[in-house]
């Protein structure tokens, strides 16, 4: 593998570290977040899509909270929290319901413990790049049009620096998480700083917690890589097109996850289109996604969560889009036995 195809999956190891690089940030103190939050925006100028994410977000099953009591009889109380993979230091302040049962808890499960040694993350990444890569002699720019590959190649050398001969042999999805973070999160990323993930880990280390994972890296690589291409090309191609717009919708999350709205999170996904909001786009193209990239997971997480459930005081993390929902992880434990319950701060 040539240095410039490393240095990319580099830069995708960062990206997946907040799931969404860029060699010209230098200090993370030199670049400001300029995000601005949306929903007055929305609110204001398209009233109707408004209301139709309200009434979508309302009628999803526990589509509110972060932090949830998991109970059953005989066994000592869990927590199920909902994390962001960013490293905004306002995300890093637990508020006091969420810090105490940490601190009582026995065990931290996280998504992956990967991300606890970022030298190891980054070796997992370069030894799996058949997920990340192109293998078979194709490139992107067999898949895109002539206008669609002239504007991706003009984002890739703004934002990364780097030439379209070298990015074409990166898949879409994993180009998109590089294009799509904003500088100032890149920028914390290069400075080290933790994403709310990596912020627990170390704490529960520094406690003497025992730290368990719910999946692996490669199984994270694998579930993205199965989305089909076509509908990672297009997100990609949406990435590109909304561009500095991208900061606003990073800090609307941001802003709807402190006020612990996560199907409003989803909700807000679902409608976002290159020229602003519009009624739920794509359904076909989210379904999928939710489907491979979330639900599927939901299942899988919640089984090997309950392993440790089992033995008591466990304090489990996972992002926050994976708890609402028919088919979120909160309902997934509900059904089968456990009394859930939110915990207020």
């Amino acid at each position: 593998m040539n240095k410039s195809i490393r240095r990319l999956i580099h830069r995708v190891t960062l990206a997946l570290a907040v799931s969404v690089g860029a060699s010209h940030i230098a200090n993370a103190e030199e670049v400001v977040c300029a995000g601005k939050y949306l929903i007055p925006q929305i609110e204001q100028q398209n009233p109707e899509i408004a209301r139709q994410m309200y009434a979508e977000a309302d009628a999803t099953l526990y589509g509110k909270g972060l932090i949830w009591k998991v109970e059953k009889d005989g066994l000592q109380p869990s927590y199920l929290f909902g994390t962001i993979h960013l490293s905004d230091p306002r995300l890093l302040d637990l508020k006091p319901a969420a810090r105490q049962a940490f601190d009582n808890s026995d065990t931290l499960a996280l998504e992956i413990t990967e991300l606890l040694d970022p030298k190891k993350m980054a070796g997992v990444v370069f030894a799996a790049f058949q997920y990340t890569t192109y293998t078979d002699g194709t490139t992107l720019s067999d898949r895109l049009s002539e206008a669609d590959q002239k504007a991706l190649t003009a984002a890739i050398e703004k934002k990364l620096g780097l030439p379209w001969s070298v990015a074409q042999k990166m898949k879409p999805w994993a180009l998109m998480g590089s294009l799509g973070a904003p500088a100032c999160e890149m920028a914390r990323k290069k400075e080290q700083k933790p994403i709310v993930d990596a912020f627990l880990g170390q704490m529960a280390q520094t406690q003497g917690k025992q730290i368990v994972a719910l999946e692996t890296m490669i199984s994270q690589l694998k579930a993205m890589d199965g989305l089909p291409e076509a509908a990672s090309l297009k997100g990609l191609m949406q990435t590109v097109t909304l561009g500095a717009r991208l900061d606003d919708l990073f800090e609307t999350m941001i802003q709807l996850y402190l006020q612990e709205e996560t199907a409003l999170v989803w909700a807000l996904m679902r409608r976002v289109s290159a020229d602003g909001f519009a009624a739920a786009q794509d359904h076909a193209q989210y379904a999928e996604f939710q489907r491979e990239i979330v639900v599927r997971r939901n299942h899988t997480m919640a089984q090997e969560a309950e392993k440790h459930i089992a033995k008591g005081s466990a304090f489990i993390a996972v992002g926050a889009l994976h708890l609402p929902g028919e088919e979120g992880m909160v309902n997934i434990l509900a059904q089968k036995g456990y009394r859930l319950s939110r915990v207020t701060q």
